[in-house]
């Protein structure tokens, strides 16, 4: 394969690792034998032996004697030394989360440590944070990706020294090593303007001793060139927008305006008028008995007057006209 025994093993491991993190293996966990595994991958036993107990040292495998080496669940295996698990399937929504957590750890440990290399750092130390700073500035716009991340962890080893923090000097060994290994394809994503502003922000801050602008523009400034190498690698999945509802006209005191139906061209009728007859139409007259015997026609109800100007109109027009259902005479 073109490579020494060290690179041998590391690409071997990597494999493995990949096969874990995508559910290649068998459902149990369980692996091969290492000749079985040495012929897959195209190598010698002792390379694979070799990559699983390094696997093991990690947690990713485990081995027992007189057992086959079986895969530990990613839930159990899952820590900052083996953060590439998560980070193999990237369309994967655990992916993202896990990888912006783990750029959210990083930017609280380097504010707490600057900040609290502003307060009781000396002059010296000072100065030469100030100066890493600088060639993570300069690094970020001529440099590769790789360089950038060595500066940058560079200036967090050496402000966890001068804070006198030995629990962050193991801290930060394990962002270290769980970004230019287990995130080592971030690497080229890294860099630009965003990096050259905060590195810039984080230099004027130490010189100037200002706390305030640690904990406040420098989080700020890191976490907006974080959230673009995010987007490069794992995009965040689009929600699609909802339907524009149709905006509804308000009146004059803000209530909802009903619609208006068209109006009829047709003049309205007159509520006496029936049919086509030009008079108010009669009431209903009835028989009433009386003691001669003969019928008599009354009128139940008393005359109507006409109800407005337009039956008024009608009324006197027919008072002037003859009647149309009762012909003429001849003479």
């Amino acid at each position: 394969m073109g490579m020494g025994h060290g690179g041998l093993v590391a690409y071997v491991e990597a494999q493995i690792e990949r096969d874990i993190a995508l559910g290649r293996i068998h459902p149990s966990g369980q692996f091969g034998s290492e000749a079985k595994l040495a012929r897959h991958y195209d190598v010698c036993r002792g390379t694979t032996r070799e990559a699983l107990r390094r696997l093991a040292a990690r947690g990713v495998v485990v081995q027992r004697p007189g057992r086959k080496t079986r895969a530990v669940p990613l839930d159990e295996s899952l820590s900052l030394e083996n953060l590439g698990l998560a980070l193999h399937d990237t369309r994967s929504p655990d992916a993202r989360w896990l990888l912006e957590g783990y750029f959210s750890l990083r930017r609280q440990v380097l504010v707490e440590l600057l900040s609290d290399c502003c307060a009781r750092a000396s002059k010296r130390d000072l100065d030469q944070l100030g100066s890493i700073c600088f060639g993570l500035w300069d690094a970020a716009r001529w440099e590769s990706g790789a360089s950038c991340a060595q500066v940058e962890f560079e200036l967090l080893r050496l402000a966890a020294r001068v804070a006198d923090r030995p629990g962050h000097v193991l801290l930060v060994q394990s962002l270290q090593r769980a970004f230019m290994v287990g995130a080592a394809q971030l690497l080229p994503l890294l860099g630009g303007e965003p990096l050259r502003q905060w590195a810039n922000c984080a230099k004027d801050a130490l010189h100037d001793r200002d706390t305030r602008a640690i904990q406040h523009d420098l989080p700020a400034l890191m976490k907006a060139h974080d959230d673009l190498v995010l987007d490069a690698f794992a995009p965040a999945p689009r929600i699609p927008a909802a339907p524009e509802a149709h905006p509804i006209k308000e009146g004059s005191l803000g209530a909802p305006v009903a619609a208006v139906e068209p109006e009829d061209d047709a003049p309205e009728a007159c509520p006496c008028v029936e049919g086509r007859s030009l008079g108010p139409v009669a009431p209903e007259l009835t028989t009433r008995e009386r003691g001669d015997g003969l019928g008599l026609l009354h009128a139940d109800a008393p005359p109507t007057r006409p109800c407005g100007p337009p039956c008024a109109n009608v009324a006197s027009a027919q008072k002037g006209s003859p009647r149309l259902d009762h012909p003429a005479q001849p003479p």
